[in-house]
């Protein structure tokens, strides 16, 4: 048992029960029906004050016998449920704040590379950074590498989502793409992906884009996402 933990749920038991010195706390003598003797009322102030002092909730089903058996129990359950709370604190931390990872795609397909510019409900920008050494170019086209134009509405499919509301892993899906494509992009190239939120219409939301290369317009027109979360 954690030392500083085990002190403090003595001390909370003798305040709480107000227990005189002379009665001796061991770790294994019950709470019940014994000079401790919990009853209900006892039982409600010691949880608030195990909650308060240890700073989490204790469902109803613990507030029993098998938690509050004895000092040593109690004890060990403060101790386990503090470790839970370090635990979820630290995964809390670790949460990615790049608001690419909240696009349900992972490699190889995510088309945006980085952001450039986010502006809830507004307008985002990105770079799609391609190589030409994408598995797809194997067989588009042999010998005349280019990326595929779908690939193109889809990474700017990916950026608009982006915008506020962002689509999640079960909150949207592409609905309506209207793109021209005006000139054919071969690797290694830099493609800037612009999205720009210009209509609500209950679950839908329609996007103007655009595509360039080294400042030259690849493909524009407007795609729809539908949001279902």
């Amino acid at each position: 048992m954690n030392p500083q933990i085990h002190q403090r749920v003595v001390e909370i038991l003798r305040r709480d029960l107000k227990l005189g010195p002379d009665i001796q706390l061991t770790d294994d003598m019950p709470l019940f029906e014994s000079a401790a003797d919990l009853d209900s009322l006892d039982m409600l102030l010691l949880v608030s004050s195990i909650e308060r002092e240890f700073g989490f909730r204790i469902p109803s089903e613990a507030v029993g016998e098998s938690v509050f058996r004895s000092v040593r129990t109690l004890t060990e359950y403060v101790e386990e449920n503090q470790k839970r709370g370090t635990a979820k604190a630290a995964a809390a931390q670790t949460v990615p704040t790049n608001p690419l990872d909240r696009l349900p795609h992972a490699d190889p397909f995510r088309f945006v590379t980085r952001l450039s510019q986010l502006k809830t409900d507004d307008l985002a920008e990105g770079v799609w950074v391609v190589t030409g050494k994408e598995a797809f170019f194997t067989g588009h086209f042999p010998g005349n590498p280019l990326v595929p134009g779908v690939l193109i509405a889809e990474a700017l499919a990916q950026v608009s989502g982006l915008i506020s509301p962002p689509v999640t892993a079960t909150g949207g899906k592409l609905a309506h793409v209207d793109i021209r494509f005006e000139r054919p992009v071969a690797p290694p190239a830099e493609i800037v992906l612009q999205s720009r939120l210009v209509r609500k219409v209950v679950s839908l939301q329609q996007f103007e884009v655009s595509a360039s290369v080294a400042g030259n317009v690849v493909a524009r027109g407007t795609l729809a996402l539908q949001i279902t979360g």
